[in-house]
């Protein structure tokens, strides 16, 4: 008995493995074939070649599809999946394309290209019974729906995204005319989309709007008095938006990403000095004309050398001579030493000072028959008359002695 429990169940399998099977057969039977064929991945590279007109090119990235040509920008993702949808097109008919007069199908000179990565489809002329389309790949003529071409031979800008914020800059800070925005500002301008895209004509005006990403990526625009028209310079597009968003100003926002880098510890050393730049300055990082830090910037100049002099010279004197209070100041000296000042000797008397010309030797002008005061002319630092003779030589230091 039990064996004939498990006889039924075996053949209650069976049977509907059969079914299954033949309606799976059916249903792929009825199912025409598409022109990418089922289970194709979606491609990363699209390409649309017209004649006379600029290739659009779309890329697929991780954040989504971007524009590559005409312009370097974020792409429409509807128009994109809708474009796309052309792989699962069904396929009315095919025929070899040696078979077809290619002339006569418009596909023979191709006007229009569409590429999915390495998949090349020529887009031909209509049928005139049914009214679908004539398409050219891997050597066969097919028909299709016409429901892409309009998406084919539309202008570029169909194709760009319609929110004036890049899709992969996140606000962290904006500006209008240098006056920072709030926070719920930034917040609604991520949400931004605009109504249509248009082509920029003639120079941008309008208050200059510029917003800031987390990386420092940051974009420009200029937006029109009714904050309805969103201009990009360097795209030269126009964002048009249905209504204008509310621009708060928050003069004490702050902007989280500051431009410029951090400046070197010393300004005078080179970027590509081996010196640390936590290391003290020597000698060598630092050149002879180049001022210290912390020394005086304003001591002047060394003197200048005479003319037709270029090369060092050495004194003549020697250490008596050049103590010598008497000694001319007519000895050579190295170039760009200070000069000496050399004072006269003590024993000038009182009377040579007073009566000496004003005029041409720089005295006093003292007026005739006027009693000056006690000590008036005399240097107060002067030694005594007493301390002015020969100062004796030291003796000779004796053999052995330092």
């Amino acid at each position: 008995m039990r064996s004939r429990w498990i006889l039924n169940l075996i053949l209650i399998l069976v049977l509907s493995a059969l079914v299954w099977g033949i309606r799976h057969e059916l249903a792929v039977t009825r199912t025409p074939p598409t022109l990418a064929g089922s289970g194709t991945p979606e491609p990363h590279l699209i390409e649309i070649v017209r004649e006379g007109e600029p290739t659009i090119a779309l890329e697929r990235l991780v954040s989504g599809w971007r524009m590559r040509s005409p312009w370097d920008v974020d792409a429409d993702p509807d128009r994109v999946a809708a474009l796309l949808a052309i792989r699962d097109a069904p396929l009315l008919r095919s025929v070899p394309a040696q078979a077809a007069a290619l002339d006569e199908l418009g596909l023979d000179p191709v006007k229009l290209r569409l590429r999915l990565d390495a998949t090349e489809i020529a887009m031909g002329g209509l049928d005139p019974i049914a009214q679908w389309r004539y398409v050219a790949s891997d050597d066969l003529v097919h028909l299709i729906p016409d429901r892409f071409q309009h998406m084919l031979i539309a202008p570029p800008l169909d194709a760009v995204a319609r929110a004036p914020i890049p899709r992969d800059l996140v606000p962290v800070f904006a500006t209008r005319n240098s006056v920072p925005l709030s926070g719920g500002t930034l917040t609604r301008l991520a949400g931004l989309v605009a109504e249509r895209v248009e082509p920029l004509i003639g120079e941008p005006t309008g208050a200059l709007l510029e917003v800031s990403a987390s990386d420092g990526a940051r974009v420009r625009y200029r937006v029109s008095e009714d904050g309805r028209r969103w201009t990009r310079p360097d795209l030269m597009l126009t964002y048009v938006l249905g209504d204008a968003p509310e621009l708060i100003e928050d003069p004490r926002a702050i902007d989280p990403t500051p431009p410029g880098a951090v400046a070197p510890p010393f300004a005078g050393l080179d970027v590509g000095s081996d010196v640390a730049p936590d290391a003290a300055p020597s000698d060598a990082a630092w050149p002879e004309s180049a001022a210290y830090p912390g020394s005086d910037v304003f001591a002047p100049d060394p003197a200048p050398p005479p003319p037709g002099d270029s090369e060092w010279r050495e004194s003549p004197g020697t250490l008596d001579s050049l103590m010598d209070p008497d000694a001319p100041l007519s000895g050579e000296l190295p170039l760009g030493s200070p000069p000496e000042v050399r004072l006269r000797p003590h024993d000038m008397i009182r009377e040579e000072v007073l009566t000496r010309d004003g005029v041409g030797q720089g005295g006093f002008g003292v007026e005739t028959g006027r009693e000056l005061p006690e000590g008036f002319g005399l240097d107060p630092f002067a030694p005594d008359s007493a301390d002015t003779g020969p100062v004796p030589e030291d003796p000779a230091p004796q053999r052995g002695q330092p």
